[in-house]
């Protein structure tokens, strides 16, 4: 290993252990944690809960019940029926709550449908619809027609516009690991810029140059703080997925898994966007206290990448979310989401990766030259217009 490489991967080794010891990080991951377990078996208990409307069912013959039922199937609402001794206890049952609503069967063709203050719609039509099948049937019967001797429709199933299967969990897996994003930039993108500020003001900086290079620190730092955050998105993304998949919520764990590889990439790049500019921020102040104001156009920028993928998924089609997704570093959010809604091909994916490489590199190179020849200068913050001739400056 050549010394310039010895460097880096001490000083990013040592950010490595100096972050993952630090007590908050534990603290922070391992509620984190318990809070997408715990979140999955509750979310699991409550949607696994039976939804299905309590009948009572009096004088009925089965197969009115089983009419109805079918009825609840074709429609997605479901029904569960209870034998009701009579009309009377059909009364108190529903009057209590016990019973959604009772059917009860009278002489001929007459039925009462018995609730306490009225039933919803769907609930309505499935009774009604069932009733009315039922009653159909049993009519034909009479005549020595059963529903089997009637000629039946032909019907095609045709779709304008196909719906892909399971793909609101992708997008949520895609979600999810762009807050995951977002959350490592505000945590990890801000560590780089207290180390950055904490060396600068203490001076330390002066003792490591002596020994590295400029870059080799900047880039031990950021690689160090990312291999940690990223490891702690792989750690969270790998519960979420082995969680959900437990519980029933992720029912295509391979595809789930297959979006969250194409999320680490993305995540990787669009860290290191905001990496580089945050060690350039760090290196601009010289304390502390300066580094919240400094910083402030940063968290919008990371507000609006989040809020681009908050409100991009209720408008996948929109022009405006296409475009965006093609621009650094919206496109570390809008991207994984678009290739989990299957919305973009294979070229459209390298195409997207290769214009998000350049504004990284664009970025780092920025970053890299304002770090430079600011982490050294200290007493005075370093203008905007000190920025530009820097960037403008050749050497």
């Amino acid at each position: 290993m050549t010394p310039d490489r010895n460097n880096l991967w001490i000083i990013a080794v040592r950010e490595i252990t100096v972050r993952a010891r630090e007590r908050s990080f534990l603290i922070s991951t391992a509620l984190m944690i318990a809070v997408i377990v715990i979140g999955a078996i509750i979310w699991s208990a409550l949607a696994g809960r039976d939804g299905a409307d309590k009948i009572g069912m009096v004088d009925g013959a089965p197969p009115l019940a089983g009419a109805i039922t079918q009825t609840g199937v074709s429609t997605g609402h479901r029904v569960v029926f209870v034998v009701v001794n009579d009309a009377a206890t059909a009364q108190r049952q529903v009057d209590d709550g016990t019973l959604k609503a009772a059917v009860l069967a009278g002489p001929g063709r007459h039925y009462t449908i018995l609730s306490k203050s009225g039933i919803d719609s769907a609930l309505d039509g499935v009774l009604r619809g069932g009733i009315s099948a039922y009653q159909l049937e049993a009519s034909l019967s009479q005549h020595g027609v059963t529903l089997t001797d009637l000629p039946r429709a032909t019907i095609v199933d045709r779709q304008l516009e196909p719906a892909k299967p399971d793909v609101g969990q992708r997008v949520g897996v895609a979600m999810i690991g762009a807050i995951l994003l977002m959350m490592a930039v505000m945590t990890g993108g801000v560590m780089v810029a207290v180390g950055v500020v904490e060396e600068k003001s203490s001076r330390i900086v002066e003792i490591l140059l002596s020994s590295v290079r400029p870059l080799q620190l900047l880039w031990g730092k950021i690689l160090g703080i990312g291999a940690i955050s990223l490891g702690q998105v792989v750690l969270l993304g790998a519960t979420a997925l082995i969680a959900g998949s437990a519980t029933g919520l992720l029912t295509i764990p391979g595809t789930a898994a297959t979006v969250f590889a194409a999320v680490i990439v993305w995540f990787v790049l669009g860290f290191l966007f905001f990496a580089a500019l945050y060690a350039a921020i760090g290196a601009m102040v010289s304390r502390q206290e300066e580094l919240n104001g400094a910083s402030t156009p940063l968290t919008f920028l990371a507000l609006g990448v989040l809020y681009s993928g908050i409100f991009g998924i209720q408008a996948l089609d929109a022009t405006w979310l296409q475009v965006l997704s093609w621009v650094p570093p919206f496109s570390a959010v809008l991207m994984p989401i678009r290739i989990a809604t299957g919305d973009v091909g294979t070229l459209g994916v390298i195409g997207g990766l290769a214009v998000m490489i350049a504004g990284c590199a664009a970025v780092v190179w920025a970053g890299a030259r304002i770090y430079t020849h600011s982490v050294l200068r200290t007493g005075s913050r370093t203008s905007w217009s000190e920025v530009g001739r820097m960037l403008a400056r050749r050497s």
